[in-house]
């Protein structure tokens, strides 16, 4: 049960703290969080989640800091005038501390849990047992892999080494070709590998492809398939969106997306690679469900348009998290053109994704 108190601690903790407006009240939950992190027992402990979304935390002060009369002008051009306020700086330093509290609790409880502790805990709360057979499962599989790498990362060399790097780079493309060029290369062949190597971990497993689809969405974003755009958000959709599509469209039962994606938030969530806790686990199971709905419109469904349209649908729904924080911070209008080309980026790499998306599901796994 102790497992279960620390997941509804972080459901508790991390969503009241929304409703605190007291500065020093929320400062001194940061600093109490901050020595429980100081104080738990983990090899991979650190602030790096802060700095992951530190411009995200920069923009909510600002905006909010610029929100009422200047106090401190900044800048003046003839009646225009851009300054701080006493007033907004207060108000900027409060929803960031909010912000900052919840990440802190999500990672001060995760860090305390050992990595099975997690969906123990989430399996007193109400996770199927066949789930959280999946994830268990595929936590394994995924420790055997990056053990199974570190250990062949230093054998092999001279020619025999050469030569296989020139291989995994023939046809290789990057994300802004299949973006700006609709040139896919290898891409295809090597999300089926992903897939085809998962679905061999769960051969006569009445949720093959469930489990198969979310231990490939997994392994992507663990293993770098195609070389990104560090400064374009959302350049992964290329590839996680055409696995999640393939898994609903060659399932039979309903909400398989659902699934996939509940089970792949949960996954990535204890592996430390949602940005914003919890809500990374809803919002990737919300991408599901909304790709599970969409699919059921009555066209064809292997047509390029309606595939694009699928993962540019797909890449919105992936940044619902930070649209969600946005409302409840209570961000201006004008802070979602300013985050325009963030949402832009996100969608247009999902859309992308049709183009490797439709002849992977023409391909036959083995």
């Amino acid at each position: 049960m102790k497992n279960a108190l620390k997941i509804l601690y972080i459901l508790i903790a991390g969503i009241g703290v929304f409703f605190i407006n007291e500065i020093y009240f929320l400062l001194g939950f940061i600093g109490l969080h901050l020595l429980l992190l100081a104080l738990v027992q983990h090899p991979d402990k650190s602030l790096r989640f802060l700095w992951k979304v530190k411009w995200f935390i920069f923009i909510i002060f600002l905006f909010h800091s610029l929100s009422f009369s200047g106090d401190i002008v900044l800048f003046k051009l003839k009646k225009w005038t851009l300054g701080l306020s006493y007033e907004g700086l207060l108000a900027g330093s409060i929803m960031a501390c909010k912000l900052i509290s919840m990440l802190l609790v999500t990672q001060v409880v995760r860090w305390s849990m050992k990595p099975g502790e997690f969906i123990q805990g989430m399996t007193k709360l109400g996770l199927s047992k066949n789930n959280a057979s999946i994830i268990d499962q595929i936590m394994h599989i995924v420790a055997e892999e990056k053990g199974t790498k570190k250990k062949g990362s230093g054998s092999g060399s001279g020619s025999g080494g050469g030569k296989g790097k020139n291989n995994s780079n023939k046809g290789e493309v990057q994300s802004k070709d299949v973006l700006l060029k609709g040139k896919i290369g290898n891409l295809p062949a090597r999300i089926l590998d992903k897939i085809n190597f998962a679905k061999g971990k769960f051969a006569n497993d009445p949720n093959a492809i469930v489990a198969s689809s979310s231990l490939a969405v997994t392994l992507i974003r663990l293993v770098k398939i195609a070389p990104g755009l560090p400064l374009a958000p959302g350049h992964k959709n290329i590839l996680l969106m055409p696995v999640i599509i393939h898994g609903i469209v060659k399932s039979e039962r309903k909400f398989t997306g659902a699934q996939i994606g509940f089970i792949s938030g949960i996954l990535h969530f204890s592996m430390g690679f949602g940005k914003y806790g919890p809500l990374g686990i809803a919002q990737f199971a919300l991408m599901g469900l909304v790709l599970d709905l969409f699919f059921r419109i009555p066209v064809n469904q292997n047509r390029l348009w309606f595939l694009m349209l699928a993962g540019g649908l797909g890449g919105l729904m992936r940044i619902t998290s930070e649209i969600l924080l946005a409302v409840v911070l209570g961000m201006p209008n004008t802070f979602f053109l300013i985050y325009l080309p963030y949402i832009i980026s996100q969608v247009a790499f999902g859309a992308a994704s049709g183009f490797i998306t439709k002849p992977l599901i023409k391909q036959k796994t083995t």
